[in-house]
C-alpha cells in the first residue's frame, strides 16, 4: 500500500500513486534507485518516435492568420473611408492596418512552426513587395541625387565655356594689338578654363557612373537568381577560325600572272605596214 506523504517532499500522496505529484519521486522508492518504466506488451523493441508541435490556436486559427485577416480588413477599411472623403478615420484605420500587418510579420518570423502555409505564403508575397518598392525607391533615388548634380557640373561648364569665349575675344584683340604679354596671359588663362571644363565633363561622367552602379546594386536585391544546369558552361568568345594554310606553313599566295605577249617584244620581226600598190600608167585621173 502506497505512504500517505511523499517520502522527499512530504506532499499528500493519491490513493494508489507510484510517482509524487510535486516532485516526481516514486513511490517506495529508496535513495539513488532509478525508476524503470516497463515496457508495454504492444512494444517490444525501439520504435519510430514522431515529434508534434503543439501549436497555439484561436478559435482553432493561429494567430498570425488572425492578424493577417484583420490588417487586410483594415486596409480595405482605410481605403474605403479614403474614397469617401473620410480622411481622419483614413489615416487611423491605415495606422491600425499597418499595426496589425507589422504584429502579423513578426509572429510569421518568431514561430514559423505555428504558423499556416497561407501565412507563410502572404508573408513571402509581403516581403517580396517590400524589396520591389525599396529596389523602386533607391532607383528613383538614385536618377534624382545623378540629374541634381550634373545639371550643377552642366551650369558650371556653360559658364566656364561663357567665360572662355570672352577670353578668346580678348585674345583676338591683344594678337591685333600686337601685345605680347596680353597674349600669354589670356593664352595661360585659356588653358586654364580648357582644363577646368575637362575635369567637369569627368565629374559629370563619374556622377552617371556611380548612379548607374547604385540603380544595378537595388535592381539585383529583387532579380532573380539563375542558376546553370549541371555541366553547363557560360558562353564564351566566339573562337575565330584559323587561316588554312597556316602562316608558317605551305607558300603564301601569290599574286596573279599576267601572261608574256607573243611573240616577246625583243624576238621575231615588229609588224610592219601594209603595202599600197602604185597605180598603172594606163590609168588617169578623171
Amino acid at each position: 500500500m502506497p505512504r500517505g506523504k511523499c517520502e522527499s517532499c512530504g506532499a499528500k500522496l493519491p490513493a494508489k500513486a507510484r510517482f509524487c505529484a510535486e516532485c516526481g519521486t516514486r513511490v517506495d522508492a529508496s535513495s539513488g534507485e532509478t525508476a524503470v518504466q516497463e515496457l508495454p506488451s504492444s512494444e517490444t523493441g525501439p520504435v519510430p518516435v514522431e515529434a508534434q508541435v503543439a501549436q497555439r490556436r484561436i478559435f482553432g486559427v493561429p494567430p498570425a492568420t488572425i492578424l493577417l485577416v484583420l490588417g487586410f480588413g483594415a486596409l480595405a477599411g482605410a481605403i474605403f473611408l479614403f474614397a469617401t472623403s473620410r480622411w481622419p478615420w483614413g489615416l487611423i484605420v491605415l495606422g491600425l492596418a499597418i499595426f496589425l500587418l507589422t504584429g502579423f510579420s513578426s509572429q510569421t518570423r518568431r514561430l514559423p512552426g505555428e504558423t499556416s502555409a497561407p501565412a507563410r505564403a502572404s508573408l513571402a508575397a509581403l516581403d517580396s513587395v517590400r524589396a520591389r518598392a525599396g529596389a523602386v525607391v533607391e532607383t528613383v533615388a538614385a536618377h534624382g541625387s545623378a540629374r541634381i548634380e550634373l545639371a550643377r557640373l552642366r551650369r558650371e561648364v556653360g559658364e566656364v565655356a561663357a567665360e572662355r569665349g570672352e577670353r578668346l575675344r580678348e585674345l583676338g584683340e591683344a594678337v591685333y594689338e600686337g601685345n605680347r604679354s596680353a597674349t600669354k596671359e589670356l593664352k595661360q588663362r585659356i588653358e586654364s578654363l580648357d582644363e577646368m571644363i575637362k575635369e567637369k565633363e569627368t565629374q559629370m561622367a563619374n556622377v552617371t557612373m556611380q548612379a548607374q552602379e547604385r540603380i544595378g546594386r537595388a535592381q539585383l536585391q529583387v532579380r532573380s537568381t539563375q542558376i546553370l544546369p549541371g555541366g553547363e558552361e557560360e558562353p564564351g568568345p566566339v573562337p575565330v577560325p584559323e587561316p588554312f594554310p597556316p602562316p608558317d606553313e605551305g607558300e603564301p599566295p601569290q599574286p596573279a600572272r599576267i601572261p608574256e605577249p607573243f611573240p616577246p617584244p625583243d624576238e621575231g620581226d615588229r609588224p610592219r605596214q601594209p603595202t599600197i600598190p602604185e597605180p598603172g600608167p594606163g590609168t588617169t585621173p578623171e
